[in-house]
């Protein structure tokens, strides 16, 4: 009987992104993120064969914004969107599955390796990210692949350990330091050929992808267009006091401070520690706001740490942290719950969006260009070219409602003919109350006037 429990266990840890997955199985949410439907529209660039390009941006530029990885694995599903949905949820047992491995090679037993899927399988964020057109979980796999395989001294495991890093590095540029800082520990011990060849991959990725940012990007674009033409092709970092405080959700910092003592326990020298711990610095010393997703690098690192650290805390301290976990799990529910019911309200909102686009569609010139919070989607069913807003993620919310509802200045400044107005725009930014005040802004202002409107949809066109 115990010999099923790690299957058990396993089984267990994909039920959650499973069932999240299937909820999403159409992808309704597509575009209430922005840049989930950057990713699926330079995928579907690809796949249509007009190489890897910002296709609803005025002019069809290279693609510099994000990096190519995850765009070519979307391309050969970018048609269908429930094969899409379930090819981003294949992710998810391929990521726990090198969890297990991974622990396994640390020396754990099966069912405690599987003890931990289940912890990270149960995570909020994990499960969100299984049915997100977002690299996350694409980043994971990679970056515990090139984990595992730098834990063997062969120049073998070497090769395998450069592919998987450069190929993280190609879903998440912010990774280079971090994944950098696995290099002296490698030197330190005297693994200087498995370091050179790791070095030379990643580094030489580093060095083309930014050669290709450099050679394709416009210095002289302004307003809107230079947060399309001018993406940062590397970390640049600043010490911000506010991130201390934007990570320090006090569960997570138990979980946090656990794992540590866990890891300092075992005195383990192993890479996956040391990325770590460059990865916390390079996150609180980032320009912008960390959000709850960017933990995910590090996720199974402070899951094995707090489980290790837990086995070794006295009873009472067990206790303690224990009660902190529940809490923290039970609020951990709530953005889940929420992301459901989000599901529901995307789904119910597809009608009123294809409404409009085939309004657009009809009633447009084919040059006609908008200033739209999915300017992304918007290309791909009608064709028509445009911008997003895009606010720095430190602005107060007085500030930021103020910069959305200045569109129509944003828009005029671009030359822009309409402004499309939903009442999801901008989804994760604004509450549903701040929509409407910027909508009401919007509406006041007297450079563009309304063509169309339909349950909260609205058309402004440019008066002439």
């Amino acid at each position: 009987m115990l010999r099923l429990l790690p299957w058990a266990l396993l089984l267990t840890a994909l039920l959650p992104s499973a069932w999240f997955a299937f909820s999403a199985r159409e992808l309704p949410q597509l575009g209430s993120l922005t840049e989930d439907s950057l990713y699926g529209s330079a995928g579907l660039s690809l796949a249509d064969g007009r190489g890897y390009r910002l296709v609803s941006v005025p002019g069809e530029p290279a693609q510099t914004r994000v990096p190519p990885l995850f765009p070519a694995y979307l391309a050969p599903f970018s048609h269908n969107r429930i094969l899409l949905s379930w090819m981003l949820w294949v992710l998810a047992p391929t990521t726990l599955a090198l969890v297990f491995f991974w622990a396994r090679q640390r020396g754990w037993q099966r069912w405690q390796a599987a003890l931990l899927c289940v912890l990270l399988g149960s995570n909020v964020s994990f499960v969100l990210a299984s049915a997100s057109l977002l690299p996350d979980l694409l980043t994971l796999a990679l970056l515990l692949a090139a984990v595992y395989a730098l834990e063997q001294d062969s120049r073998a495991a070497a090769v395998l350990a450069a592919i998987a890093a450069s190929a993280a590095y190609l879903t998440a540029v912010s990774l280079l330091v971090p994944l950098s800082a696995m290099i002296p520990l490698l030197l330190i011990r005297r693994r200087y050929l498995q370091g050179a060849i790791f070095s030379a991959g990643l580094l030489g990725t580093a060095w083309w992808w930014r050669s290709f940012v450099e050679a394709h990007a416009d210095p002289s674009a302004q307003g809107l267009a230079s947060w399309y033409l001018n993406a940062p092709s590397k970390s640049s970092f600043e010490f911000v006091a506010g991130n201390l405080g934007a990570v320090a959700e006090p569960g997570l910092l138990v979980v946090t401070l656990v794992a540590a003592y866990g890891w300092y326990r075992i005195r383990s020298v192993s890479v996956y520690p040391a990325f770590g711990l460059a990865y916390v610095v390079a996150m609180l010393l980032s320009q912008e706001l960390p959000q709850a997703r960017a933990l995910l690098p590090i996720l199974p690192l402070l899951l094995a740490g707090f489980v290790m650290g837990l086995a070794a805390l006295p009873r009472f301290a067990i206790a303690a942290t224990v009660v902190a976990v529940v809490v923290l799990v039970g609020r951990s529910g709530l953005p889940l719950r929420a992301a459901y019911d989000d599901l529901e309200r995307f789904r119910a909102f597809q009608p009123l969006r294809s409404q409009v686009y085939f309004w657009i569609d009809a009633n447009t010139p084919a040059s006609a260009r908008f200033l739209a919070s999915d300017d992304a989607t918007l290309h791909t069913v009608t064709h028509r070219h445009g911008f997003s807003l895009h606010p720095s993620t430190r602005l107060s919310r007085v500030a930021l409602i103020g910069f959305f509802g200045n569109a129509p200045a944003f828009a005029r400044a671009e030359g822009l003919d309409y402004i499309l107005i939903t009442p999801y725009d901008y989804y994760p930014l604004l509450t549903a109350v701040e929509r409407l005040q910027v909508q009401a802004q919007i509406e006041a202002d007297p450079a563009y006037q309304t063509v169309y409107a339909h349950d909260g949809v609205m058309v402004k066109r440019k008066r002439f």
